[in-house]
């Protein structure tokens, strides 16, 4: 594969262009200074005895040492882990003894959650102190190229801490590669387009949406640490930002804020949303109110954040969808056989491409498990339609059997949601001792005076009967995750509460 290293190029044909601006403290880096700082900081890094293979984790939040952190780590061929640092300690102690890391750095945010770790790597820095190498003009660097490998891991993302053992997904170099190409095909990314990141570090989004594919291009990124709907509003505005991502979330907070009817956002041309369902009436109200388009979109840990989109112009004559396949990649639904099914048959959706991770660290079985034949099991249940839109039923996790019949809780929230009074819906499932599991729901609604055998009464004539939830709850609002997905460890928890 012809050379990964987008930086040193874009370094070459523009110097002065600026790549990335720190809406924080208000520091701008050219792709000339990029360039410079991840060579000082692979200078440092040989000096310290790191080698190809190696792992840094970082315990802080995104910002422009993290991305001249990676653009090192990319040229030296270290593996770069992005920790969830709003886990509890113990949580991240897994992650740490699962990656065992040579290096490790953090933030002075997380400074308590730090000195509660027991850290085994020999070499600990602060943040500010990746800083200081890399500005550190004193620093000698060699004229050299760096031949970055294309099966080499560059991030391990880890889906999850919570329960059993962390899931490490290994994200290589060719997986950027195709991603960054994927999107910027699909949206028609420039070295003029700009936007606007607030999504974590840890998680594949705030990197491979709106970052990678823009450097990739020479384009202009904002890195904003903490979402703020107001504040982003004004950026976007102010700064001309033409392509952003956001979750459902925390598009509907900035609808909300008394900011969004005064300003135009005429130059933004797309918003991507994903991560859960996107809203019909969401992407309505932003095209009705400021002419712009939401793009749902599909994604996983395991093959990126941009597997399959919806095109701006289906997005509402195709409520629900998560659209068709991107670029160069495979997709097929299949039953508890593998047999390929037929349109409109719910099965597993399967991925294949160069996307796909290879598998995930320090864990064969889970790998073995999960990828068949160079196949990604994704563990979600979709079914295409006869025109080959893709829609997502939920996880195979979720589905739960009562009575013998097969629930998708998506297709109950759907029908809750599309209740006149209903704003949000989610449905979990719970053993129940007589059907072997039932559903459980918990809504929030813009009608005090709705009562639960209102909402039986409406889903009557919509559902049949076995799929009615046993338990329906109401909720001020529905709890969500530090990335905006819905928290249903804490429903359960307030679910548990409540019964007993």
């Amino acid at each position: 594969m012809i050379t990964l290293d987008w930086i040193v190029k874009w370094a070459d044909y523009t110097p002065d262009k600026i790549a990335l601006t720190s809406y924080d403290s208000g520091e701008e880096y050219s792709y000339s200074d990029l360039n410079n700082y991840a060579n000082r900081l692979v200078e440092k890094f040989k000096k310290l005895g790191l080698q190809e293979g190696d792992r840094i984790a970082i315990l802080a939040e995104h910002g422009l040492e993290y991305i001249v952190l990676f653009i090192a780590c990319q040229r030296l061929g270290i593996i770069l882990v992005p920790l969830n640092y709003r886990f509890p300690v113990s949580e991240i102690q897994k992650l740490i003894l699962d990656c065992t890391p040579t290096l490790f750095i953090y933030s002075s945010n997380h400074l308590e959650k730090f000195e509660e770790l027991n850290i085994s790597s020999k070499t600990i820095f602060n943040i500010k102190d990746i800083r200081h190498f890399y500005l550190d003009d004193t620093i000698y660097v060699e004229s050299r190229t760096y031949k970055i490998k294309e099966n080499n891991p560059l991030f391990i993302f880890y889906t999850s801490g919570t329960t059993g053992r962390p899931k490490g997904v290994i994200y290589t170099n060719k997986m950027l590669f195709w991603n960054s190409l994927n999107t910027s095909m699909q949206l028609g990314i420039t070295f003029r387009d700009s936007t606007i990141n607030t999504l974590p570090p840890y998680h594949t989004s705030g990197w491979n949406v709106f970052l990678t594919p823009l450097l990739h291009k020479g384009a202009h990124i904002g890195m904003l640490e903490k979402f703020d709907p107001q504040k982003v509003l004004h950026l976007l505005e102010a700064n001309k930002t033409t392509l952003f991502m956001a979750l459902p979330t925390m598009l509907l907070m900035m609808q909300k804020d008394s900011s969004f009817k005064t300003i135009s956002l005429k130059k933004l041309r797309y918003i991507i949303s994903g991560g859960e369902k996107v809203p019909p009436e969401l992407v309505s109200h932003w095209k009705n109110e400021k002419n712009i388009y939401i793009r749902p979109g599909y994604g996983l840990t395991e093959a990126g954040p941009s597997i399959t989109s919806l095109h701006h112009k289906m997005a509402q004559l195709k409520p629900n969808s998560i659209g068709k396949p991107n670029f160069y990649l495979e997709t097929k639904i299949v039953d508890k056989t593998g047999k390929t099914v037929t349109s409109n048959t719910i099965g597993e959706l399967c991925i294949k491409g160069n996307i796909v991770t290879p598998g995930y660290w320090n864990n064969s079985v889970k790998t073995n498990n999960n990828i068949k034949r160079g196949w990604l099991f994704t563990g979600d249940f979709a079914f295409r339609d006869s025109e080959g839109y893709l829609y997502i039923k939920g996880r195979k996790n979720d589905m739960y059997i009562s009575g013998g019949e097969n629930i998708y809780p998506q297709e109950i929230e759907t029908h809750l949601e599309a209740l006149v009074d209903i704003k949000k819906a989610v449905v979990l499932s719970i053993k129940d001792e007589k059907w072997g599991e039932c559903g459980i729901a918990f809504v929030t609604s813009t009608n005090k005076a709705l009562t639960a055998q209102d909402v039986r009464a409406l889903l009557k004539d919509r559902l049949v009967a076995y799929k009615h939830p046993k338990y329906i709850f109401f909720l001020d609002e529905i709890p969500l995750t530090s990335i905006g997905k819905v928290s249903r460890k804490k429903l359960l928890k307030y679910f548990n509460s409540v019964k007993t």
